[in-house]
């Protein structure tokens, strides 16, 4: 069977297909990955065969205004409760709904015409990328929609998340010959059930399987062991007591969750940071803070600030006891997999949906980055918040049970072995 991917963004869209496409491969089916080109060298690292689509232009990726910073307050389940919604708020949602539009009038003609030549028997499309959608109703072929860890499967592409189709989408549907009201056929749902909020929609749910953007043959070099492993080397500020050189504090002696014996070793944890200016200034002075109280911080994407990464996340995250992060789907799994208590601060819509739910299921705590003070003393002092909420994931064993609670629901949930039996019994008994 030939199976076509399609993602308009690598990074934490790629990420949760990649498993999926894999076992397909292992499978003896065939796979193709379609993305704009800019995507293209990342799909590659993955062992999986890209298939360019043309580029993206900069003004339609990027996210509405409104979509950095909402205001207002926002209830912890909008998702499901769109009518709790004021008009403003469905004019930001409106204004990310019109965006993705956009995303797939610009991959729709080549991503049509590829699979028209290839012909493929199944389409599986990142949640966002809804000319996926489009390709499949061309086609006349199943679809099935790839969640990437967000509490709720977000129908952006509706009016009202629950009403008709975005004028817009519904004029590309018709454009390529689909039926505007097609939706996919089933979604591939990671999020551990406690965190999911309910959907009519019918999901499958499908264990987070991390992985190095690497292919499966490869390992890491040793200087990725040597980062990455049980002992990854300090990036903090020169003069903090964690930097290298200086000692490191040991365990602030507390028992573990359990009351067993106390974690020999410095207490360790991670911040991870997605957007290329790195974190807030607040963000930042709270990871100072924590050094100075001996914490040894380790950094891992933008939060390295220019000093190489600690490695890939899913390999930082067992040494660690606690997660400073935006909230992103990809980061929330992987620290639920590791068992991880998580203090999200959260710039955007979905980010603070997946830190109130972590908050509700005691596995974490959450803050609006919008709440942060800007401001130079602001950001000390808001930090110096953070770092307390910092130090109690830290020193209250609920976090830590309740993150281990949540990793063995993580565990429990089926591979993408399952997976690829129910997608390839949507194509008929003929697979």
């Amino acid at each position: 069977m030939r199976v076509l991917f399609t993602t308009w963004a690598s990074g934490a869209h790629l990420v949760p297909m990649v498993p999926l496409a894999r076992a397909l491969l292992e499978a003896g089916h065939q796979v193709r990955v379609a993305v704009p080109s800019e995507c293209a060298a990342a799909v590659a690292r993955t062992g999986l065969v890209p298939v360019q689509i043309g580029a993206l232009p900069t003004a339609v990726v990027r996210p509405p205004d409104a979509a950095h910073r909402p205001r207002g307050i926002w209830p912890t389940d909008w998702p499901v409760r769109p009518a709790a919604l004021t008009p403003e708020q469905h004019g930001v949602l409106r204004a990310c709904g019109d965006r993705q539009v956009r995303i797939a009038e610009a991959m729709a003609q080549g991503l049509v015409a590829f699979a028209r030549c290839w012909q493929p028997e199944l389409v599986v499309h990142d949640a966002g990328a809804y000319a996926g959608t489009v390709a499949a109703g061309a086609l006349g072929v199943p679809a099935v929609g790839q969640l990437w860890g967000s509490a709720a499967v977000l129908r952006l592409d509706r009016q009202r998340l629950e009403g008709p189709p975005l004028p817009g989408y519904a004029r590309l549907m018709r454009r390529y010959g689909a039926d505007p009201a097609r939706e996919p056929d089933l979604w591939l749902d990671p999020c551990p059930p406690s965190l999911a909020l309910p959907s009519r929609a019918r999901r499958l749910p499908v264990r987070f399987v991390p992985h190095d953007g690497t292919p499966p043959d490869e390992t890491p070099s040793p200087y990725e062991a040597r980062r990455a492993g049980a002992h990854p080397g300090h990036l903090g500020h020169p003069g903090h007591p964690g930097h290298p050189g200086r000692h490191t504090a040991a365990s602030n002696g507390r028992r573990g969750p359990s009351g067993g014996p106390r974690r020999s070793g410095p207490v360790r944890v991670c911040a991870a940071w997605d957007d290329a200016g790195g974190p807030p200034d607040a963000v930042r002075a709270a990871l100072w803070a924590a050094e100075a109280r001996g914490v040894e911080v380790v950094r891992v994407g933008s939060a390295a600030e220019g000093r190489p990464p600690a490695g890939p996340l899913h390999r930082v995250l067992p040494g660690c006891r606690a997660l400073l992060h935006q909230g992103g789907g990809a980061v929330v799994l992987a620290a639920a997999m590791a068992g991880v208590p998580q203090l999200v601060v959260a710039p955007r819509l979905e980010h603070q949906l997946n830190g109130a739910r972590l908050a509700r299921a005691g596995a974490g705590m959450y803050l609006p980055a919008g709440a942060l003070d800007a401001t130079r003393p602001g950001a000390r002092a808001a930090g110096a918040r953070l770092a307390l909420d910092l130090f109690a994931l830290l020193e209250q064993p609920s976090y830590a049970v309740a993150a281990h609670v949540l990793r063995r629901e993580a565990l429990a949930m089926p591979g993408p072995d399952n997976a690829v039996r129910a997608v390839t019994r949507l194509t008929g008994p003929a697979v």
